[in-house]
C-alpha cells in the first residue's frame, strides 16, 4: 500500500515517486522562490519607500507646529474649521461630476462604435494612435494650449466664433463663473476620454463572439447586446476607470493653474489648488500636511469600502 501524503501541501508523495525525487523537486522549488523574492524585493523595496516616506514626513509635520513643536490634533482642528476648505470640496465634486460622467459615456460610446463598426485594422491603428496622443502629452503643455484657446483677446475659440459670425463680441471664457468651471473640464475631458477608450475597447476584446452572435440569433439589439453580454465583462475595468480617474480628478492642478489660477475668485479652486495656496501662498505647512493626511485616508476608507461592495474580480 502506498504512502499518501496531505493533499494540502505543495507536494504529494506517491508510491511511484521516489524520496530523492521529491526532495529535488522541493530544492528547486526553493531555488525559484528564492530567485522570484530576490528580484521581486529591490521594486517592492524601492515603491514601499517611495510611497511610504512622504507620508511619514506629511504626518508627523501635520503633528507638530512650523517650530518643530508637537500640537497633537491641533493642526487638523484648524484645518478641518477653515471655511474655504468646504468651498473647494465643493468645487472639486462638481467637477468630478462633469468630467468623469462624461469621459467615461464618450470613452464608452467611441469603443462601442469602433468596436461594431470599424473592421478594418488599420483605421484601428490610427485611431488608437490618435488617441494615445492626449495622454503622453504633459499636463502643463495642455494647460497652455488651452490658454491659447480659450484666452481672450486672442483665443483661438472666440476669433473662430467671430469670424464665423456665430457672435459678435468676445466671450469670457476664463473670466465667467460657469464658462471658466466648463473650460477646465473640457481639458481634461479632452484628455482623459481617450484613456476610457482604450481600456474599454480593449475589455470588448474580450467579450466572447460565440455569446454575441447567439444574441444576434436570438433577435437581441444593441441595446439588449451591450446590457446582458458586454456590460458583465467591463464592470471590472468600470471600477478601475472610476478609481484611477477619480485620483487624477483629486490631483488635477497642471492645467487648471495655467488657465484660471483657481479663479475667478475660488471658481475653480479644487482641492489640489487649494492645498498647493494653503502651503505656498499662506506658507502653513502643518495645515497643509494635516489636509494631506485627511484626504489620504478618507480616500482609502473610501475604495476599501468600494472594493468590497463592488469586487474587481468577480466569480
Amino acid at each position: 500500500m502506498g504512502m499518501q501524503g496531505d493533499s494540502s501541501g505543495p507536494f504529494v508523495a506517491r508510491a511511484d515517486v521516489s524520496p530523492v525525487e521529491i526532495s529535488s523537486t522541493e530544492r528547486r522549488w526553493s531555488r525559484q522562490r528564492r530567485l522570484a523574492y530576490q528580484i521581486l524585493v529591490p521594486v517592492l523595496g524601492t515603491i514601499f519607500l517611495i510611497a511610504t516616506i512622504p507620508f511619514v514626513v506629511a504626518l508627523v509635520q501635520s503633528l507638530t507646529s512650523a517650530t518643530g513643536r508637537f500640537v497633537g490634533l491641533q493642526n487638523y482642528i484648524l484645518a478641518l474649521q477653515n471655511v474655504l476648505l468646504y468651498e473647494s470640496i465643493g468645487r472639486t465634486l462638481v467637477y468630478g461630476a462633469i468630467v468623469l460622467p462624461s469621459e467615461i459615456l464618450f470613452g464608452l460610446g467611441l469603443a462601442l462604435l469602433l468596436h461594431r463598426q470599424v473592421r478594418s485594422a488599420a483605421i484601428r491603428v490610427v485611431i488608437y494612435i490618435l488617441a494615445v496622443i492626449p495622454l503622453v502629452v504633459p499636463p502643463v503643455a495642455v494647460g497652455v494650449v488651452a490658454r491659447l484657446v480659450y484666452a481672450p483677446g486672442y483665443g483661438v475659440l472666440n476669433q473662430l466664433l467671430l469670424r464665423a459670425g456665430l457672435i459678435h463680441q468676445e466671450i469670457r471664457w476664463l473670466g465667467d463663473p460657469t464658462l471658466a468651471t466648463l473650460a477646465v473640464a473640457s481639458v481634461d475631458i479632452w484628455q482623459w476620454t481617450p484613456f476610457v477608450y482604450l481600456v474599454l475597447f480593449s475589455g470588448l476584446q474580450t467579450v466572447p463572439q460565440e455569446a454575441v452572435e447567439a444574441a444576434q440569433v436570438d433577435g437581441a439589439g444593441g441595446w439588449a447586446q451591450f446590457w446582458y453580454i458586454e456590460l458583465p465583462y467591463l464592470q471590472p475595468l468600470f471600477i478601475l476607470i472610476f478609481f484611477f480617474r477619480l485620483a487624477d480628478v483629486l490631483r488635477a492642478f497642471d492645467h487648471i493653474f495655467i488657465l484660471t489660477g483657481g479663479g475667478p475668485g475660488t471658481t475653480t479652486q479644487l482641492l489640489s489648488i487649494y492645498l498647493y495656496r494653503v502651503e505656498f501662498k499662506f506658507n502653513d505647512t502643518p495645515q497643509a500636511a494635516a489636509l494631506a493626511v485627511v484626504v489620504m485616508v478618507v480616500i482609502s476608507l473610501f475604495y476599501s469600502f468600494v472594493t468590497r461592495v463592488l469586487p474587481l474580480e468577480r466569480n
